[in-house]
């Protein structure tokens, strides 16, 4: 299979959607909702990591990092992945390995000369390369696609940079719960005081990447007013700074799915014990009032 445009046809993507966070902040049922928009895609797979990674798309096209460089990392670490679960995926998906082989080349070769054009060819080529025939062929070629990669938020300027039609949406949920999500898992930090120092780094690298940004690029989410205190409020001015109108579909999806359950607010006071409780929350408020001091946004308390 080919995802090449045809000779002299241009591929430019159509006001992208990056949805991002610190991790276990609800980015994945961000792009999940947003996946049932009429006029939006969630991508395949549903975090494309070689644009706003390390390393990605966005740094090279930032001088960061050289085309060249982009390509290993592609194929030592996005083409083909084993997420922790066991389970494949990566841009194998997209694109056969003769196909991105043509792409990464045609990327390489066009960078030098006109490295805007280059990159966003190649991001497109790779996201809306044709799957098989059928519905699913016919929602994948919706023009406007949604990008859940964690690392969005923080390299939010980089990627608005190479798209600068695009939207970042930064999915914010508090650090307490976060930390305890991570430890619950297989990747990640293992220690819940850990996970919450990391919680904040990424948060503090999320302000950076959004006093880069142009205005009304970037619009921070709390999770927990979105799946329980101002869910609608929350809803209708996220589709407004996406330029997306109400959608009954994707309404319909929202009233079921995005729950307080499927949040899992205060959960850390669940999963630990008392003392271990009291000394998050005393770091998180020593935390919180660093950046009151400081201006970096942050969620509300659950």
């Amino acid at each position: 299979m080919s995802g090449m445009a045809p000779p002299g046809q241009s591929l430019s993507p159509d006001r992208p959607v990056f949805v991002g966070g610190t991790g276990r902040s609800g980015t994945t049922i961000a792009g999940r909702l947003l996946g049932h928009h009429r006029d939006l895609r969630a991508t395949n797979p549903r975090e494309l990591r070689f644009i706003a990674s390390r390393g990605g798309l966005a740094d090279a096209y930032a001088g960061m990092v050289t085309p060249q460089q982009v390509v290993a990392d592609l194929w030592e670490h996005w083409y083909r992945r084993t997420k922790p679960s066991g389970a494949t995926s990566g841009l194998f998906r997209r694109l056969d390995r003769a196909s991105m082989t043509q792409a990464c080349a045609e990327y390489i070769d066009g960078f030098a000369a006109d490295p805007l054009t280059a990159s966003r060819h190649f991001a497109e080529t790779i996201v809306s390369s044709p799957p098989a025939s059928g519905v699913r062929r016919a929602r994948a070629m919706k023009s406007r696609w949604v990008d859940t990669t964690p690392a969005n938020a923080r390299a939010a300027d980089r990627v608005l940079a190479l798209f600068p039609e695009g939207v970042v949406v930064h999915m914010m949920r508090d650090g307490r719960d976060v930390a305890a999500s991570f430890v619950s898992k297989s990747f990640g930090p293992s220690n819940v005081f850990e996970a919450l120092e990391a919680w904040r780094e990424r948060m503090i690298e999320a302000y950076r990447a959004e006093l880069a940004c142009p205005a009304g690029r970037f619009v921070r989410v709390d999770l927990h007013a979105l799946s329980v205190t101002r869910r609608d409020e929350t809803l209708a001015t996220l589709l407004e700074a996406l330029d997306a109108p109400s959608d009954a579909r994707m309404s319909t999806w929202f009233d079921s799915h995005v729950l307080a359950q499927q949040a899992h607010v205060g959960r850390w006071r669940r999963d630990y014990d008392d003392a271990t409780a009291q000394r998050l929350d005393e770091r998180y408020e020593e935390i919180c009032r660093e950046f009151d001091a400081s201006g970096v946004p942050y969620p509300s308390t659950g």
